[in-house]
């Protein structure tokens, strides 16, 4: 199964210390290839989670409120996912409740938690605490637990130069051990306690263990490996015990790469140039960049009348104009940065361009991973292609660019006052976002090989014919249409996923390389719009990307680079965009967009209403539901909102988006 979300479980019961250190890690072990996602018990039980995750972690905290808030149909859909070749990762807490028994705490009555489990994906018993004197919420009962590794499990799965140790010292807080592990044809043990503790008839009891689940795994461990020794609270803790995770805390990381490689994640570290683990990057300068320096001067001096002695401050962002990196209002920054462990984010930089150059752009040297006088190279050729030269089109003539930034759809979106000064089709796009957005609960993956942008479209109230609803439908086929209408791309299998989803057509299967979210807001007689694309244009990793399609299909053809596909988004968008303007929603549009999209004559189940099976017809030219027609009975219409339904397509079904 590929996925490109590893979601971690966050609802209650759940260690907020847990969390976070796991969401630490597997960021660096996994955020080259995945995007870590928090999410809750409604998800799991309600959202189609399932054809997206590469791996679900329930992390420690207690297991009985895992049991109350996921028993029965969270349950019963994580493991059908494993079952059906997903994985699962349970780490303390998440190890007793997949385990087909528990007893935890047998003998103190005030914390005693004993039955069965529904998960089962260890078949046994998880018996703890293992060692005495554990207190919820607390290091009270932690200790370093000396683990020995079974080595004949784990060897092939480090790197080839790498020594495998024979054991590791790892955080250990409150944990049971998997008892006599080895009489179950489905596990395999990972490591051992040294120290057997409450443990009587086994001398080194099994502390992590490798299930396999039908056509999945679940790697299930009583310790805490996730643990960043360097995080924790160290007035709290032991020196000697800190010293001893300290001298592991390479061995520890080791493991788990071993252990994801194991289950056939895409893990750091395994290749001879590898890169030990994934180091989040500093937020860089945003450059405010234009098509020639009159555009750049005119949003220039906007910012300037908004700004007060250069910072704009609006509702999620601080945000400073410069000149310069030595410009003296950098100084500035340092006063209105925020401490790391606050909500709120640190300070955006936007950097003024000298807007006697053509483009008006910085040089290519401080933005080594975009060429962005290419991009205005090719937004021009692009234009010149269509009716007219396309003179009069003006969506991309202003670009923001960073390197690094939180979320290009965050600092449009939420800083009404900073956006309300910026022209219509101004995009801004990144090359690393480090709290990407997607629609609803989804995620995109935020990395090197990614064309992630967002862009500014005013659309007026007086356009009644030409609801905003559609733009979502336009921004989806725009992103089809800017690859196969270039000469020779045309049969370059990308397919629309309604609403607004892009996949490609590998095979016989269906990948997704693209998501798109569009948020709005409502301000004298004028929507304005937010337009988000993340689209898979060269990385191979976790699924598949356009550029290798495109190499599939016809090797010749030459690769698409970053600042050519934006070009021809936006160019091929504005075109869709006056014509909805002009001509509001018909066949002009929908002829094509049904061509393109996957969903023609598809019999699908709606578990919104009664589960009653219908074939989809289309979409509606007046508000842009989908409908449906029941195929048994009064063959009645549905019509359904694509901002409350979600379409699971590769299982046939459309539910409710809560």
């Amino acid at each position: 199964m590929t996925g490109i979300n590893v979601l971690i479980y966050t609802g209650n019961g759940t260690s907020l210390i847990s969390v976070r250190h796991t969401q630490k890690t597997l960021k660096s072990l996994l955020g080259h290839a995945y995007d870590v996602v928090p999410v809750d018990a409604k998800t799991l039980r309600v959202e189609p989670w399932e054809e997206t995750c590469a791996l679900l972690v329930i992390p420690g905290g207690r297991d009985l409120p895992y049991c109350k808030d996921l028993n029965g149909v969270a349950t019963s859909r994580i493991k059908q996912y494993v079952l059906g070749g997903g994985r699962y990762l349970g780490l303390c807490a998440g190890g007793y409740f997949a385990s087909s028994t528990i007893e935890f705490e047998q003998d103190r009555k005030d914390m005693q938690v004993c039955g069965k489990r529904e998960l089962e994906f260890f078949p046994g018993l998880c018996r703890g605490t293992i060692y005495p004197g554990f207190v919820y919420e607390s290091e009270q009962g932690a200790c370093s637990a000396t683990v020995r590794l079974v080595n004949e499990n784990l060897q092939q799965y480090y790197p080839s130069d790498s020594l495998v140790p024979k054991s590791i010292d790892m955080y250990y807080n409150g944990g049971g051990y998997f008892a006599h592990a080895d009489q179950y044809p489905n596990v395999e043990v990972l490591g051992r306690f040294v120290d057997a503790g409450i443990c009587k008839d086994e001398e080194y009891p099994a502390a992590a263990v490798h299930c396999t689940v039908g056509h999945g795994s679940a790697v299930l461990v009583s310790t805490h490996p996730e643990y960043d020794v360097t995080l924790l609270d160290q007035p709290d803790v032991d020196s000697n015990m800190l010293a001893e995770l300290l001298r592991s805390e390479p061995d520890r990381k080791s493991f788990l790469r071993a252990a994801f490689a194991k289950m056939g994640l895409h893990v750091v570290g395994y290749d001879k140039n590898r890169v030990d683990e994934i180091k989040v990057p500093d937020l860089t300068p945003i450059y405010l960049t234009a098509l020639n320096g009159q555009i750049a001067e005119a949003i220039a001096t906007r910012l300037q009348t908004e700004a007060k002695d250069s910072v704009i401050t609006d509702s999620n962002d601080s945000i400073l104009l410069t000149r310069s990196k030595d410009d003296p209002v950098l100084k500035k920054l340092e006063a209105l940065t925020v401490k790391e462990d606050e909500e709120k984010p640190k300070p955006v930089e936007i950097r003024i361009p000298d807007f006697s150059s053509n483009p008006a752009c910085p040089d290519q040297a401080l933005t080594p991973l975009f060429d962005v006088k290419a991009y205005y190279t090719a937004l021009l050729e692009r234009r010149d292609k269509e009716w007219g030269g396309g003179k009069w089109y003006r969506f991309g003539n202003a670009l923001m660019y960073a390197e690094v930034i939180n979320s290009t759809q965050t600092i449009l979106d939420k800083n009404y006052n900073f956006a309300q000064q910026l022209p219509t089709g101004l995009a801004c796009m990144a090359t690393t976002q480090l709290a990407a957005r997607a629609r609803g609960r989804n995620s995109w993956v935020s990395q090197m090989g990614a064309l992630q942008f967002s862009f500014v479209l005013r659309h007026s109230l007086q356009l009644q014919h030409a609801p905003v609803v559609f733009l979502q439908y336009l921004i989806a086929l725009a992103v089809v249409e800017s690859v196969r209408t270039r000469k020779g791309y045309e049969e370059v299998p990308l397919r629309v996923k309604w609403p607004n989803d892009v996949y490609v057509e590998d095979g016989d299967d269906l990948k997704k390389v693209g998501g798109l979210l569009v948020n709005s807001s409502f301000a004298q007689d004028e929507f304005l719009v937010v337009i988000g694309c993340g689209i898979n244009v060269s990385n191979p990793r976790p699924t598949v990307s356009i550029n290798d399609v495109i190499q599939k299909h016809d090797p010749s053809l030459p690769k698409i680079t970053p600042e050519d596909m934006l070009a021809g988004i936006l160019v091929t968008f504005e075109k869709f965009y006056a014509d909805f303007c002009e001509k509001g929603m018909g066949s002009w549009f929908l002829d094509l967009y049904y061509k393109r999209w996957l969903h023609s004559d598809k019999i699908v189940t709606l578990t919104t209403h009664d589960n009653v099976k219908v074939k989809i017809a289309g979409i509606t030219s007046d508000y842009g539901m989908l409908e449906a027609i029941a195929i048994e009975g009064d063959k009645k219409r549905y019509t359904l909102q694509p901002d409350g339904n979600s379409f699971d397509m590769l299982k046939g079904l459309i539910m409710k988006k809560l």
